[in-house]
């Protein structure tokens, strides 16, 4: 009988035993591959205006998701090669070769990699065009999504997960080789140290997460000069979850076991015990989950903040459903009868916008680079303007004073432009004296639009600076105008790349430019949020499952001595409950404070955003509990 032989029959015989490794390896091979077929889908690739950041987006997942799933199933690969030492002990002692009894452990490896390899490949395409609907429901596509079989997904998903397989294999043949045989038979009885706690440490926890948080929520400078304060506040916060983990919780368990009131209540003094005996072997695990938990929920109500307020950014960016000049008097012509024409009785207003087209020196604004259309527009007109928007706004200014506007930056709290100048010429400099928080035109079209005094904008329209006209219209259908949008298009691309520097913004262009990176960025986000979410979750499944392994014996002498299974199950519960909350509590509390912060920045509200994530990974979280807790019982109850 072969080697192979006797590894696919162990294979068959121990299915139960190897269901979590193969489950492992089945969910990162088919989540892997359906984010790969999502990538090279040429409807996706087709149907997208975003096509630069899609492709790059998706290459930068793929790879962190590649990344992940190499570490997620070395962990599971190392949990399985630890249960299964006494077996490989067992082996050794009948007289099997240290050398055979590696190839062995390599060839079942192998098997299972490759089982786990087709049975993932075979849910990923079951669960692609699933995901492809998903993807063109937020990116706001109407098309009939068709089932299509990539081959380069097939192809680099089958190369990327045989290395990993090929990687973990080497490692299981290792195995035998790493440790001596009294050391596999005895792996298991290996106590862990009882957890002391120190003051120093549990001090040092608590100033390093302060001083985290109030380096995050000083805003000033945030993204300027002191950028150098993020990194900072990075460091101490990894370094305060660390001793909050690994002295502080240990500290306050310690200090629990001196009121015997609360200790020695029967549950209590079951989980307390257990729990000091078993933190100090988890602090790292934990570190790692309440840190990767926290990017995790931050990246995700980060992008579903972006997703779920794109109405109010379009409409703050791009106040006009069409803006337009495009310097030929017969394309504008023509241009405001195609909108007319298609928007009867949805045309809410539109105007003629006078303006005087200008090269002023604007080196002194950092935001505002020389290639820049500045437009000079008169008191008068805006005063205008405001009327017909419904705004109550107005300014006076004298003759070298001007107003600037909303530039689009993602920081909109910040006055980036009062008090800086920019010069007409050698003599004569216009001072910004008021930055107003709203768009007075489109943005994304290079344009830096100024409120001048009516005095200076006649004086230099008489000395022969040309006045322009910018057209705008508003219309209440501008979010579904695909057909009128698409003949303005058609219209005027062929003018878009003169020398003229025409104008030309659309909203329901930048609407849905809009729609489709937020909505892949929420997809991305989310997919991969969900990828890290069960992999945390598994992660303290399995490290629950290996300390219910060596705690059997102990609760058995425990039931032995009289202590009856209800109690046994409440401090289960409440143990494996406790695993499960200290990460989560930290990594809310980080989050908290990190979403005030980009909150603050982006002027953006992210309640609602926060409250729906947090609610899915609460839920997410509890039924891995659910399932742990009672995994747990399972093993320390078997006969």
């Amino acid at each position: 009988m072969t080697l192979s032989s006797i590894a696919r029959k162990n294979i068959w015989k121990n299915l139960r035993q190897y269901m979590i490794y193969l489950n492992s390896m089945i969910f990162s091979i088919a989540i892997y591959f359906t984010f790969v077929s999502l990538q090279y889908n040429e409807q996706l690739l087709s149907s997208t205006v975003t096509l630069g950041k899609l492709e790059s987006a998706f290459i930068a997942a793929s790879i962190i998701l590649m990344i992940f799933a190499a570490i997620f199933i070395w962990y599971s690969n190392s949990f399985f090669t630890r249960k299964r030492k006494k077996e490989v002990g067992l082996y050794a002692l009948f007289g099997m070769s240290r050398k055979k009894v590696g190839q062995l452990l390599f060839y079942e490896n192998i098997i299972i990699g490759l089982i786990a390899l087709l049975i993932g490949i075979t849910v990923g395409l079951l669960f692609s065009k699933l995901f492809m609907m998903i993807i063109f429901k937020i990116m706001g596509f109407s098309l009939q999504v068709s089932f299509t079989v990539s081959k380069h997904a097939l192809i680099q998903t089958a190369v990327v997960f045989m290395l990993i397989i090929l990687i973990t294999s080497v490692h299981s043949y290792r195995l035998i080789y790493r440790f001596s045989l009294s050391e596999l038979f005895k792996s298991e009885r290996k106590g862990d140290r009882v957890a002391k706690g120190s003051p120093v440490l549990s001090t040092l926890a608590v100033v390093f997460l302060g001083f985290a948080y109030i380096l995050l929520v000083n805003p000033d400078d945030f993204f300027g000069k002191n950028s150098m304060r993020f990194l900072v506040a990075t460091c101490f916060l990894v370094a305060g979850s660390y001793f909050f983990m690994n002295s502080l919780v240990t500290y306050f368990l310690r200090i629990s076991q001196k009121y015997t009131s609360v200790y020695l209540i029967g549950k209590n003094l079951l989980t307390i015990t257990n729990l000091l005996y078993r933190l100090k072997g988890n602090v790292l695990i934990l570190t790692v989950i309440s840190l990767l938990s926290s990017v995790t929920l931050v990246a995700c109500i980060t992008t579903y903040s972006f997703y779920y307020q794109i109405d109010h950014f379009s409409k703050r960016d791009n106040p006009y459903s069409y803006m337009f000049n495009m310097k030929d008097d017969k394309v504008n012509q023509e241009i405001q009868t195609l909108i007319e024409e298609n928007s009867k009785g949805d045309l809410l207003y539109q105007k003629k916008i006078d303006y005087l087209a200008v090269k002023p020196d604007v080196s002194k604004l950092n935001r505002v680079a020389d290639f820049f259309q500045t437009l000079f527009i008169s008191e008068k007109t805006y005063q205008e303007l405001m009327k017909l928007r419904g705004m109550n706004e107005s300014v006076t200014l004298e003759k070298y004073e001007a107003t600037a506007f909303y530039d689009g930056n993602l920081d909109s709290k910040s006055d980036p432009f009062t008090g800086k100048q920019l010069a007409l010429s050698s003599k004569e400099k216009i001072t910004i004296t008021e930055y107003k928080r709203f768009s007075l035109v489109n943005q994304g079209e290079m344009l830096f639009p100024l409120v001048i005094s009516n005095e200076l904008y006649n004086e230099l329209n008489q000395e022969g600076v040309p006045e322009e006209t910018l057209y705008i219209y508003k219309t209440a259908n501008e979010k579904i105008a695909k057909g009128l949008d698409h003949k303005m298009n058609e219209m005027v691309k062929p003018l878009i790349y003169q020398e003229k520097e025409p104008i030309y913004a659309s909203f329901y262009e930048n609407y849905h430019y809009g729609l489709e990176t937020y909505g892949l960025l929420i997809f991305i986000g989310g997919f991969l949020g969900l990828v890290f979410l069960l992999a945390t979750g598994s992660m303290i499944y399995f490290k629950q499952l290996i300390d219910a392994t060596v705690d059997k014996d102990r609760y058995k002498i425990l039931k032995k001595i009289g202590i009856p299974d209800r109690e046994i199950t409440k401090s289960t519960a409440q143990q494996v409950g406790f695993v499960f909350v200290l990460p989560l509590l930290l990594a809310v509390i980080n989050t908290s404070v990190i979403l005030y912060v980009l909150a603050d920045f982006l002027n953006m509200n992210m309640q609602v955003p926060f409250i729906i994530c947090l609610a899915i990974y609460l839920l997410i979280y509890a039924v891995y509990y659910w399932l742990t807790t009672a995994s747990y019982l399972k093993i320390i109850k078997e006969t």
